[in-house]
């Protein structure tokens, strides 16, 4: 046999080895085979169910309705690799104090925990519960809470009507005022009766005749709408909000209302008045390019003619406002921050002023005669100064303007400052009342002085790089309820 032979005989041999083998191994059980998944069977739990909804992934559901993730795949048969079709129900463990079906809404402004248990036929204790609540600050406008419903989705309170206690009412008297059980006040409430007498001033629910729901359900019914733009704020731009107050509760000679965002005082002014649609009240602030993206407490507050008093908070949502980033690089005795902080200080005393009365009308102008386009540094650029030895934001805009070039009122108002200042150089500022004001830095020239009335596109002064410049611009700030600002859409539009 030749060699060639031979090794082919030795690899058949080898097979028939192997073959017999397996064929024996396969008989006794031995031969390792690839098994048919088994879905994992649901272990019966008792808990409320939740509809699944597109984009739902199961460590969402599990996070969002505090829910251990294993707990929740056991209890419905599922694995980390399941798919969860839009539609299909999952029974939620761990949460059997509670039942029928959950579902995840957005707290809309003007609402608490008690209000929005109450909506949703909820003990307030079951609410608070539920959403594990620590405190009335985590419920800000927009944040998405649990609340329970049937098949079809959540079932609020179809219609609701508020209605605030007077000191030393009680319940039976407000009821009969309105006529109603006093027993549906309580049982809508979810009140007892050792909290009955400690209920003045209290904003209460009662079933609407008519069918409309008022909204705003912690605030007291005089209190008609409230709305405000942008939603949500945004750094460093202003925001205006308007509150609609019944006609009589909003005496015309002082406005009802006072409020606070970021412990600034909020300043309303009389905007409308309409018998039949309430008297309107506005208030205008800004932003803080700085300020950190997070929600942020909003006070609003008042006394009413019958002596009733009513405050409400609640944490409203700041969106960022995607500024850029530069590196400047100037001479080292322009990074003096304690030159600046005096003078800085001054002009910030000034600016964060209140005059109730309004001078400006409609838009804001260019107070360069290039235009508002010609721009050579935006608002809001986050700064680094010569290679990280400062750092900081710019609070305005450097708009073009060659040496000696005009520059204009923006709009009419009260000259307050007029003087030449070591870092800003030739400066003026100018009250537009409102708690309104522009700042123009740099100037070559000033062409007024304080207490001087001006209107817009009226000359002050001349572009030039006095103070702390490299190069003739001018810089144009504006400041809105005592915080620097975006001036750019005070010229596209008017305010408020």
């Amino acid at each position: 046999m030749t060699g060639k032979a031979r090794k082919w005989g030795a690899w058949l041999g080898l097979w028939v080895v192997l073959s017999l083998w397996g064929i024996g191994s396969a008989r006794a059980g031995g031969l390792a085979r690839t098994p048919t998944p088994t879905p994992p069977t649901a272990t019966p739990v008792a808990g409320p169910r939740y509809i699944v909804q597109p984009g739902d992934t199961l460590y969402g559901i599990a996070a969002r309705f505090g829910v251990d993730l294993d707990r929740l795949m056991e209890a419905n048969g599922l694995s980390p690799e399941s798919v969860l079709y839009p539609g299909r129900e999952l029974v939620l463990p761990d949460l059997a104090a509670v039942s029928g079906y959950l579902y995840a809404v957005t707290v809309p402004f003007g609402e608490d925990w008690r209000s929005m248990a109450r909506r949703y036929r909820l003990a307030p204790s079951e609410f608070v519960r539920l959403n594990r609540l620590t405190g009335p600050y985590q419920l800000y406008a927009g944040r998405p809470v649990i609340v329970p419903g049937g098949p079809e989705g959540p079932e609020p309170w179809p219609a609701l009507h508020r209605l605030q206690l007077r000191a030393e009412q009680g319940l039976l008297e407000a009821a009969a005022e309105r006529g109603l059980n006093p027993w549906t006040l309580y049982w809508l409430n979810h009140l007892d009766d050792a909290a009955a007498p400690a209920l003045g001033h209290a904003v209460l629910f009662y079933p609407a005749a008519d069918g409309q729901d008022q909204g705003l359900g912690a605030l007291p019914p005089e209190v008609l709408a409230v709305r405000w733009q942008p939603d949500p704020r945004v750094q460093g731009e202003t925001w205006e909000m308007f509150v609609t107050l019944a006609a009589s509760a909003a005496p015309e000679d002082v406005p009802p209302l006072r409020g606070a965002w970021r412990e600034r005082p909020l300043h309303f002014a009389a905007w409308s008045s309409d018998e039949d649609q309430g008297r309107t009240w506005v208030t205008l602030s800004g932003v803080h390019a700085l300020a950190w993206v997070e929600p942020h407490p909003l006070r609003l507050e008042g006394t009413w003619p019958d002596g009733r008093t009513w405050a409400f908070e609640q944490e409203q949502p700041i969106a960022a406002g995607n500024y850029g980033f530069e590196e400047l690089t100037v001479p080292p005795e322009f990074l003096d921050v304690t030159v600046a902080q005096a003078e800085s200080a001054r002009v910030r005393e000034i600016m964060s002023g209140y005059t109730p009365q309004r001078y400006w009308d409609g838009p804001f102008v260019a107070p360069s005669s290039y235009g508002g386009d010609c721009i050579n540094s935006l608002f809001g650029t986050r700064r680094s100064y010569n290679d990280g030895a400062l750092w900081g934001y710019h609070a305005g805009v450097d708009l073009c303007g060659g040496l000696g070039t005009p520059i204009y009122a923006a709009a009419n108002g009260v000259v307050v400052l007029a003087e030449n200042l070591e870092v800003r150089g030739g400066s003026v500022i100018i009250d537009h009342g409102w708690g309104v004001y522009s700042g123009y830095w740099h100037l070559s020239e000033i062409a007024v002085e304080v207490g001087q009335t001006v209107h817009a596109g009226e000359e002050i002064g001349k572009a030039g790089s006095t103070g702390r410049s490299t190069g003739p611009h001018l810089h144009w700030e504006l400041w809105v309820g005592g915080v620097p600002v975006n001036p750019l859409p005070w010229l596209e539009r008017a305010w408020p």
